[in-house]
């Protein structure tokens, strides 16, 4: 077996390789709405822990604009008029007037006496549990970034190699 390559080979690629702005995007789109898809799915994972009613980790999405080349993966839940996920994230304050009625539900669905919980969360605040650290740390999330950023390669070599064919 062997390999010829001729000059003319070379003229073709680098022609090809000055129109790579026209198709080189659409291999990194599809590689980074991919990625946001999975690490979409391992924070839902690592939210899960903290589940009550299942809307903080239901609301996690991933959106990648292609324009901007800019990935978003994150929680649109609210709890009233605070942003769920960093309530989770950051934790709170004291909270001097806790209404004890949703903190009942929590612990009952814990298995928990509430009357102790309420009162640390109007004396102390909610623990902070930083949920998109602890996501981008996962070795499979780690994994998942390595893997694309691979793919992103191999297609685009791939595309800029299809020319010689």
């Amino acid at each position: 077996m062997e390999i010829r390559v001729s000059v003319d080979d070379f003229v073709r690629l680098g022609a090809h390789l000055s129109g790579a702005a026209s198709w080189g995007p659409r291999y990194i789109d599809q590689n980074m709405a991919g990625l946001g898809r999975r690490i979409s799915y391992l924070m839902k994972q690592q939210t899960a822990r903290h589940r009550f009613t299942g809307a903080l980790e239901d609301s996690i999405t991933s959106s990648y604009d292609s324009t901007a080349q800019k990935l978003e993966i994150g929680p649109t839940a609210k709890r009233g008029r605070y942003d769920a996920g960093l309530l989770l994230q950051r934790g709170t304050r004291p909270i001097p007037n806790l209404p004890f009625g949703p903190i009942a539900k929590w612990a009952a669905f814990r298995g928990l006496p509430a009357g102790p919980i309420w009162m640390k969360i109007r004396e102390k605040g909610v623990d902070s549990h930083p949920f998109l650290e602890e996501t981008l740390a996962r070795g499979d999330t780690q994994v998942a970034i390595k893997h694309t950023a691979q793919r992103i390669g191999i297609d685009l070599a791939g595309a800029a190699l299809q020319v010689l064919n």
